[in-house]
C-alpha cells in the first residue's frame, strides 16, 4: 500500500472484495439449491413411476416406538396442550386423539435382521 491512497480508494478496493465474496457465496448457494430440488424431483418422480417411497419401506408409523423427546416435539409442532409433564403413553394418547399421523419407525428401534431387509429391498429398486 502507498503512501498515497486515500480513504476512498481503500473503501472501493474493500467494496469491491466484498462483492466478490459474496458473489462466490450466492454462486454456492445456488448450486446447493440447484442440487436438492433436483434430488427432490427425482423423489418424486420415483414416486410416481410406482417406485414405494423410501419412508413406505419402513412400515406402519407408531408413535409408541418414538422417543418420548420427538412425541414432545410432534405436540409441540401441532399445538398440542398440556404435554410436557405427560408419559409416554398419554403423549401417544393425545396425538392420535388430534389426528397426527404416526410418523415411521425411527431407525434405531429396528433389529439388525429388519435393517438387513430394508437395505436389500432399497437395492432391489435401484
Amino acid at each position: 500500500m502507498s503512501t498515497n491512497t486515500s480513504i476512498a480508494d481503500l473503501l472501493e478496493q474493500t467494496n469491491r472484495e466484498l462483492a466478490g465474496t459474496d458473489a462466490r457465496v450466492y454462486r454456492r448457494v445456488g448450486e446447493h439449491l440447484q442440487r436438492t430440488g433436483a434430488a427432490l424431483q427425482s423423489l418424486q418422480d420415483a414416486e410416481q413411476s410406482g417406485i414405494p417411497a423410501t419412508k413406505a419401506l419402513l412400515g406402519q408409523g407408531s408413535f409408541l416406538k418414538q422417543s418420548v423427546a420427538s412425541l414432545k416435539r410432534l405436540c409441540k409442532e401441532h399445538g398440542i396442550k398440556g404435554y410436557t409433564k405427560l408419559p409416554k403413553n398419554a403423549l401417544a394418547k393425545a396425538l392420535e386423539n388430534h389426528g397426527v399421523t404416526p410418523p415411521p419407525p425411527p431407525l434405531e428401534s429396528f433389529t439388525k435382521k429388519e435393517l438387513i431387509t430394508l437395505v436389500r429391498q432399497l437395492l432391489a429398486l435401484s
